[in-house]
């Protein structure tokens, strides 16, 4: 057993080791605030606080796991060799920063709970993050933190393995927040498409629309009967989401009545694990709402639904996931920018959500997500998935795992030859 001294416990404190040891470093531990338990102990030890007791591992603490509320904090760029570091501490440490405060103040996205310069459409604007003034958004910094902390624990405890072997892992997240481009919808849906496409001039789209309601073409958005072929040859199984809910001034979605829209989604669920991708409406509007759309996709798909993502992507950090939580899903996967490439809390481990505001660990556990079909297509980057094999490789611990998300109308198998598609296939593959 591991055995943690700090002179005062917290529930910051609790959580954030828990985390990192438990979950990232995969060893067991224990928490005490009496010195003399500690001193007693013959086991791995380290001490986290103002000054060590001996000559034990030592970290020296930073002030932010024994507050309560939310602070102000001035971060200052420092390096640990070639990592980026802050909360940087003195040269009396055994570890050159307060990992665990660094790592808290990033999963628990400290800096949306203070005030902060929000973009036109109200989101959190990633370019005021420190990921991007500290230039590592694309590194799964904590999870890099932590396994060369694990280098330290091992060369000084020989219970402690210094590498694992393991395959870095990879998920894939479809989501569907609307079923068809073109079939299956109302009359007046397909004439403002077609009026809008002959508006914009844009000749192909009118083409493919016109060949999709004469049934000489396959409908772009209805790849569900493609997708055992896609993923045939790969490991990987994606969880897919349906947006299952009444179109809204806010969003236009499928109808839950659509009789072939009902059969897809009972269909893939014989296949892939369902999640729910919650309406605009839900989150913004009213509470009723998402109790609504879980109720009604549950009773179809006749199953407990438990992952959920947010089809607008975080709006408002507490009040998100305060509502998931309190609708009893257990795994959301929203934890990332919606036209961006990295990851927003710096990690590639899943974890629990704390609430900074209320001090305790929420039910619902998080996914970060690297990167949607959105980023990928903005970046300048000719060959994205390039980018994105090179970043699953380096992944650094066992509990790292890289999230993709994609919509259906990626899988359009008439795009197979497409660059993206192709870098698709490669990436998924074994």
């Amino acid at each position: 057993m591991f055995l943690v001294y700090t002179h005062k416990i917290t529930p910051r404190i609790t959580y954030i080791f828990k985390h990192i040891f438990e979950n990232m470093l995969l060893i067991n531990f224990d928490l005490t605030s009496k010195v003399e338990i500690f001193v007693a102990h013959s086991g791995p030890k380290l001490s986290y606080s103002n000054k060590p007791l001996g000559d034990e591992f030592f970290i020296k603490s930073h002030f932010l796991l024994f507050e309560q509320g939310i602070t102000t904090q001035k971060l200052k760029l420092d390096f640990w060799d070639e990592l980026p570091i802050f909360f940087a501490t003195d040269a009396e440490c055994d570890c050159p920063f307060d990992i665990f405060a660094a790592s808290f103040f990033l999963l628990c996205r400290y800096e949306e709970c203070m005030p902060y310069l929000k973009t036109n459409l109200g989101y959190f604007d990633p370019s005021q993050s420190i990921s991007i003034k500290f230039d590592f958004l694309e590194l799964p910094i904590i999870d890099l933190w932590v396994s060369k902390f694990k280098e330290q624990l091992a060369s000084n405890f020989h219970e402690i393995v210094k590498k694992d072997d393991f395959k870095p892992s990879k998920k894939i997240l479809l989501e569907v927040p609307v079923a068809f481009r073109y079939s299956n919808r109302s009359l007046l849906e397909n004439l403002g498409d077609f009026f809008s496409a002959i508006w914009k001039l844009n000749i192909k789209q009118l083409i493919i629309h016109i060949l999709v309601l004469i049934k000489l073409r396959n409908d772009p958005f209805e790849t569900y009967h493609q997708w055992n072929d896609w993923f045939n040859r790969s490991s990987i199984k994606p969880i897919v989401f349906f947006l299952f809910s009444h179109s809204s001034s806010y969003q236009i979605s499928t109808s839950i009545f659509n009789l072939r829209f009902r059969k897809i989604i009972k269909k893939t669920g014989d296949f892939f694990s369902l999640g729910l991708l919650t309406s605009v409406k839900a989150q913004t509007d009213s509470k009723k709402q998402i109790i609504r759309e879980k109720n009604d996709f549950q009773k179809l798909t006749k199953r407990t639904i438990f992952d959920v993502r947010l089809s607008n992507g975080i709006i408002d950090l507490r009040k998100d996931y305060e509502m998931l939580s309190e609708n009893e899903f257990k795994n959301d996967y929203s934890m990332g920018y919606l036209d961006r490439i990295g990851f927003r809390a710096g990690t590639a481990t899943p974890y629990y959500f704390y609430d900074v505001s209320r001090e305790f660990q929420l039910s619902i556990k998080l996914t970060p997500i690297f990167a949607t079909e959105q980023s990928l297509k903005q970046t300048n980057d000719s060959f994205p998935f390039e980018k994105l094999i090179r970043v699953c490789k380096k992944l650094p611990l066992s509990s790292s795992v890289l999230t993709l998300v994609l919509s259906n109308g990626f899988l359009d198998p008439d795009l197979k030859n497409n660059i993206l598609q192709k870098g698709f296939l490669d990436f998924i593959s074994d």
